[in-house]
């Protein structure tokens, strides 16, 4: 993880004489290929569902089932997200062209999302797939310091989404579909509705935001568990 923040330091910096996406390009494909270094034969489930049982533990796994039901908690993610920067500044927003819109999610869920969802997340779950408070700090650890070149508080709002996101991976979404609700999401808030919070506001945002996502990953994995109950009761 910490080899991968740094190549990412340098990469975005530009020191081999590249484009910012021809660097962020590389930076995509090395993450991808750690990732599935990590997942080895696991890697088949990436698009083959395995039912409940994933990595050697019971209720990792995910459905396309699940997916779909899951995928219904993405726009509320985007209204908290929504709601936390109308606390602190009024949106503009715009409407752009669709082949710029598709060629702009195109790129955030291929060259942004899916190469960090693959490496902070999917990696992330199967190294610690024993101890799962264990696997979303260190996958909001990781997402810190991949964004801490940004600004401390740019790192903290991306720790924030990156725990939303998890807490959807682990309730039993594929993480593809996860990939495109982050890509989806980069693009909603990067491209169609914009919001300038000022230096002043900005550290008391990212601690809303952070919190509010937060809360949001423990509420829905209070509704995983109550499943996770019934289904062991069933099985004794």
């Amino acid at each position: 993880m910490f080899f991968v923040a740094g190549l990412g330091e340098l990469l975005r910096r530009g020191d081999f004489g590249m484009t910012p996406l021809a660097s962020v390009s590389i930076l995509a494909v090395a993450m991808c290929l750690f990732a599935l270094a990590i997942l080895r034969r696991d890697a088949a489930h990436l698009i083959r569902a395995p039912g409940r049982a994933l990595y050697g533990e019971e209720n990792l796994g995910w459905s396309w089932q699940r997916t779909l039901a899951l995928a219904l908690f993405v726009p509320f993610l985007w209204g908290i997200s929504a709601a936390c920067a109308s606390i602190f500044t009024s949106y503009v927003v715009v409407i752009p062209a669709m082949p710029k819109l598709a060629a702009a999610l195109a790129i955030q869920v291929l060259i942004f999302a899916l190469p960090q969802d693959l490496f902070f997340r999917e990696a992330v779950l199967k190294v610690f797939h024993h101890n799962l408070p264990l696997a979303f700090a260190a996958s909001a650890i990781a997402v810190t310091l991949f964004n801490l070149p940004h600004g401390m508080p740019t790192a903290v709002v991306a720790a924030g989404t990156a725990t939303a996101f998890m807490a959807l991976r682990v309730a039993g979404m594929n993480i593809f579909v996860v990939a495109l609700a982050h890509g989806a999401t980069n693009v909603l808030f990067g491209r169609v509705l914009l919001a300038e919070i000022s230096a002043d506001a900005l550290w008391l945002y990212a601690i809303v935001f952070a919190g509010a996502h937060l809360l949001f990953a423990a509420l829905l994995m209070a509704l995983r568990q109550p499943v996770r109950s019934l289904t062991a009761q069933r099985a004794g």
